[in-house]
């Protein structure tokens, strides 16, 4: 137990995990928000709401001050399946992920009484309910997509293009690019499962909501999709980009 909590000695890892913590303790506070404000407001709401709140908390929580703001253990996963992140910052990053998603439901909870957050992943009668199948390819493909989006715009550092036509795709906007991913996956997904793309946002209201019916399809399919888009990238695109060492990849790279 000494040694696994010796990191968090480090002022940097410190750092690290406060941001991870709180970036996604807004995150899913927020983004439940939405997903509830469009129930009498429209998906757009869901969406849009979704999306550019991603967007923003990556502005404020990546970089060397920061954790380089993955807020979702599915893109965890997928950094260090392809050894881009240590174990250690991996388990801490899950560890504060964790409870700032907790900490968010519970705190949209008593600020929002009288609303079951998880109806948004579950509903009735929906695909979500019926049909576990069609829920976990939509759940894995809209999370693999996501994180195929999280390699190419803020792990990538190269042109992927032939000489004759060269797009690259700036640094400074790629965190709109992953948050527009999210926008996307939601205008597609929300009418069938809710559209949540991170097992967090299905997994925290379910515990503070005390809801768990299918929850583990939201959560099998968001962590093999995770996988499998980060798999896809590294594989084809990133073979002549090893990862950094250890303190760039955990800080600077996404």
């Amino acid at each position: 137990m000494a040694g696994f909590l010796e990191p968090l000695q480090e002022k940097r890892m410190q750092k690290h995990c406060v941001a991870e913590a709180l970036g996604t303790f807004l995150y899913i506070y927020m983004s439940e928000a939405s997903a509830v404000n469009s129930d009498t407001q429209g998906m757009v709401t869901n969406a849009l709401g979704n999306g550019f709140t991603l967007a923003v908390l990556i502005y404020c929580f990546s970089g060397e001050n920061g954790s380089g703001a993955k807020l979702n253990p599915a893109v965890s996963t997928g950094l260090r399946l392809t050894g881009r992140l240590d174990g250690t910052t991996y388990m801490w990053e899950l560890i504060s992920q964790t409870v700032g998603a907790i900490l968010g439901a519970i705190c949209l909870r008593i600020t929002i009484p009288g609303v079951d957050v998880t109806h948004q992943f579950v509903a009735m009668g929906g695909v979500s309910s019926g049909h576990p199948l069609s829920t976990f390819i939509w759940e894995f493909i809209m999370t693999a997509f996501v994180v195929y989006v999280v390699f190419a715009t803020q792990v990538d550092k190269q042109t992927r293009h032939g000489s004759d036509l060269k797009i690259t795709l700036p640094a400074p906007f790629a965190p709109l690019a992953v948050g527009l991913a999210v926008a996307c996956g939601a205008f597609a997904s929300v009418p069938y499962t809710g559209g949540a793309m991170n097992p967090l946002r299905a997994l925290a209201p379910a515990l503070v909501f005390w809801n768990w019916k299918n929850i583990w399809v939201y959560v099998l399919a968001t962590m093999l999709g995770g996988v499998a888009g980060a798999v896809v990238y590294e594989n084809i695109f990133l073979e002549h980009q090893p990862p950094e060492d250890e303190g760039e990849a955990n800080e600077a790279s996404v």
